[in-house]
């Protein structure tokens, strides 16, 4: 009963942010049970704030957006948090020891603990770095002012920057020279178009453009897991059509993602009404970009290895593709065989992309088709090897072939098969 009661408070801590201000800014982050446990146990009592909140998780409280990984900085070395962490029986796992960076998971919370840093030389992929004490210090390394800001457990802001001013702006300011912070690491080529479609008010910065377009060349030295990992958060955010509907964004990211011939399918996405938009995730809007009756996504899914999971959907809406032009696919006769064939999220997957492929579809038909999925119960075959057992069949290839013959008669009759049927076909072949 405490914990509803406590997620509702920060549900309404929230709705109030978004309402009237910063007042309630970091209330979330400062109700986090696992984390007043971490900055008791590193803290001092009585004594100035050894470790803050920082980067993404402190610019989300202050927007009052969803929070997921916490990142904390720390006066602490790698070494010295363990120790006091491990005192206090709490794991703590060595993610990123050279770069200072420990990794807390408490009440399946996870925590990066990184000490304060300096970066002393950079190849545009990896930075050398030196731990500090200094707070300002540290901000000066980071990418963007509006994830430099740091807050205490007490809510108490440190902003060196001026941080929180450039995120009310809705202004996107690289930390000094924005040539320098790309050079450093051109993953911040497209972590700048995440951020400036999520909170810029203002036109893209031609002097950054031009930064952005001398050095785009440089993001051949990132991995293309640190790419593909970047691109799903772009993928994720509400208004991402903004990155193609902008002629100097689109030139870009195309330059990036030559793969991305379809863009103009998220303008159609981005009229859908909100609970149809809320269907499609990240890895559909991806598919929504690239695919079509070929198999080219073959290639963008090597290249970037992504998981089974995304290529069998992939490929599930490849095969499936020119079958979305067909009037007879939206039938629920052929969406019950499809749940069959497949499964329902593949059915779903089909029927929010075909609003994108078939000009002639009527949403409110899509609409009623996707709740007939949810509701609809798969069918299950009701004949088994054991079954055919009973007619002399031995388990083996001829036993296969029946079954099989026997479930396809099955599905074409809408799922069901009369008795008589079943055993006079097993007859004739016995007699055979």
């Amino acid at each position: 009963m405490f914990d509803k009661i406590k997620n509702i408070v920060l549900k309404i801590d929230r709705q109030l942010y978004k309402k009237f201000g910063s007042d309630k800014s970091t209330k979330f982050l400062e109700n986090l049970n696992e984390a007043q446990i971490i900055f008791s146990y590193l803290n001092e009592i009585g004594k100035e704030s050894k470790v803050k909140f920082v980067g993404g998780c402190v610019r989300k409280a202050i927007c009052g957006e969803n929070i997921d990984d916490i990142d904390l900085a720390t006066v602490f070395t790698p070494e010295e948090v363990k120790k006091k962490l491990n005192q206090k029986d709490i794991k703590v796992i060595d993610t990123g020891l050279s770069h200072g960076t420990v990794t807390i998971i408490l009440n399946k919370k996870k925590f990066e603990i990184t000490t304060l840093r300096k970066d002393i030389s950079t190849d545009g992929r990896h930075a050398n770095v030196e731990f500090t004490s200094n707070w300002k210090e540290d901000s000066l390394r980071r990418d963007f002012t509006i994830n430099a800001i740091y807050a205490d457990m007490e809510g108490r802001i440190f902003d060196p920057l001026e941080g929180i001013a450039d995120l009310k702006n809705g202004e996107i300011k690289f930390i000094g020279s924005a040539e320098e912070r790309i050079q450093e690491d051109y993953l911040r080529i497209l972590r700048y178009f995440r951020f400036f479609i999520q909170y810029s008010k203002l036109d893209y910065d031609q002097e950054i453009i031009r930064s952005i377009k001398l050095h785009i060349d440089g993001l051949n030295k990132i991995s293309n897991e640190r790419i593909f990992d970047e691109l799903t958060k772009i993928l994720s955010l509400k208004n991402v059509y903004n990155l193609f509907s902008n002629n100097t964004s689109r030139e870009i990211i195309q330059n990036i993602f030559p793969q991305f011939k379809y863009y103009e399918r998220l303008k159609i996405i981005n009229n859908l009404n909100q609970k149809l938009k809320n269907n499609f995730d990240n890895y559909l809007i991806l598919a929504a970009l690239i695919l079509d009756d070929t198999n080219n996504y073959e290639y963008f899914c090597h290249k970037y290895k992504t998981s089974n999971n995304i290529k069998n959907r992939f490929e599930n809406i490849s095969k499936n593709f020119e079958s979305l032009k067909n009037k007879k696919f939206y039938t629920e006769e052929n969406i019950k065989k499809m749940i069959y064939l497949s499964n329902k999220k593949y059915v779903k997957d089909l029927l929010l992309l075909s609003i994108c492929i078939n000009k002639k579809i009527n949403i409110l038909e899509i609409e009623k088709l996707i709740e007939y999925v949810a509701k609809c119960e798969v069918p299950k075959f009701p004949i088994s090897g054991d079954y055919l057992k009973k007619y002399g069949y031995e388990t083996g290839e001829m036993l296969g072939k029946k079954l099989k013959s026997l479930e396809e008669k099955w599905i074409e009759n809408d799922f069901i098969i009369e008795k008589k049927i079943i055993e006079k076909s097993l007859n004739k072949a016995r007699k055979n």
